[in-house]
């Protein structure tokens, strides 16, 4: 069983995996010689955290947290996106999660779980407890998880986050691989 010094943290986590997305979100924005696109390493990255956490016995906990800091951020940028205008991220989190929704009709969508997170994040209050918004965000995110497919389950969640968050960063900097990464390091650290 791995121990702590070996297990990924989900904050370091959650920053690779933006770095990750941004910057092939940049590249394939910028790519104009018909290159092929980089590899995506997103993927593989997410899965090695998952299965070392699963294997640790810590995947819910540790992939909860996870999906707090890609849903964090991403609310973050998407409200910078917006001008700092919480009036318009409002209505903006009001359309995307009708938008999910609808285009989400398959057994077991991911999309309006995400949503469901989204909202919990970006209402927290300061006064907030720390018990409550933990029970709040615990409420949607483990009611997803099914027992017997724990790990795919986090990853549709993980993954959506983690794609939502880097295209909004990503455009954010304007498609700067170099700004890309000397934010992510800023903020992991």
């Amino acid at each position: 069983m791995p121990d702590a010094i070996t297990r990924p943290d989900p904050r370091d986590t959650a920053f690779a995996l933006i770095e990750m997305t941004a910057r092939d979100e940049a590249a394939h924005h910028d790519r104009t010689d018909g290159s092929p696109p980089p590899p995506d390493e997103l993927y593989p990255a997410l899965t090695a955290a998952l299965e070392t956490w699963h294997a640790a016995g810590t995947l819910r906990v540790d992939s909860m947290l996870l999906v707090e800091w890609l849903a964090t951020e991403w609310c973050a940028y998407r409200l910078q996106q917006l001008g700092q205008k919480q009036a318009d991220f409002d209505a903006w989190l009001h359309e995307f999660g009708d938008q999910v929704s609808l285009a989400q009709r398959h057994a077991h969508p991911a999309g309006p779980t995400c949503v469901e997170i989204t909202s919990v994040v970006a209402t927290r209050s300061p006064s907030t407890a720390a018990a409550e918004h933990a029970a709040r965000l615990a409420a949607p995110y483990l009611a997803y998880l099914r027992p017997d497919s724990q790990l795919e389950d986090a990853r549709e969640i993980a993954l959506s986050f983690a794609l939502w968050a880097g295209q909004s960063l990503s455009g954010l900097m304007h498609h700067d691989v170099d700004r890309i990464t000397g934010y992510t390091q800023s903020r992991s650290k």
